[in-house]
């Protein structure tokens, strides 16, 4: 559910606002090189028991956006106020067809540090809370989460497998 959530709050921004065309699914905003970008994950959530082995994850989801500009402090806190505003009202309320309670927002901050003001760069970090509810699987679904099935299909056009593997991610 985590990360249909980051891919979809990503998707929603990059596709509805012009200014945040580039972005990941990502904490911070360091592997995105260009002017304008926007980072989304859940970082962190918390449970609480609502029947027996079912519990409501509370989840918040952090939406980091970066503006640059080189002129001043002012031209930059101009450009990035109106993608704020933007990108609140764009989520507030929305589930993504997720079986999630609707977003809302929580609060927002300047995360700019030293070096990236020093860069002509503002960054600003906006939470949003959601939940959901999550049951207690039996041992062979747990597996399933941890397992990739990949099939080989090496003539074009055949749609028979020519060689599979199953892969048992280590946590």
């Amino acid at each position: 559910m985590i990360t249909a959530l980051e891919e979809a709050v990503l998707n929603e921004i990059t596709t509805r606002i012009a200014a945040l065309k580039t972005g990941g699914v990502q904490k911070d905003a360091k592997q995105l090189l260009t002017a304008n970008a926007v980072a989304v994950a859940v970082l962190e959530g918390t449970f609480k028991e609502v029947a027996q082995r079912e519990w409501r994850q509370d989840v918040t989801v952090s939406v980091l956006v970066k503006f640059k500009n080189m002129t001043n402090e002012e031209a930059r806190r101009k450009g990035i106020n109106p993608i704020v505003a933007a990108v609140i009202q764009l989520l507030v309320l929305k589930t993504f067809g997720l079986k999630i309670q609707p977003l809302v927002p929580k609060r927002f901050r300047d995360v700019t540090t030293e070096e990236k003001y020093a860069a002509g760069v503002i960054e600003y970090l906006i939470e949003f809370g959601t939940s959901f509810t999550i049951k207690a699987l039996d041992e062979e679904a747990v597996t399933d989460l941890i397992t990739v099935g990949l099939s080989y299909l090496l003539k074009p056009g055949d749609s028979i497998a020519d060689a599979s593997d199953t892969i048992h991610l280590e946590v």
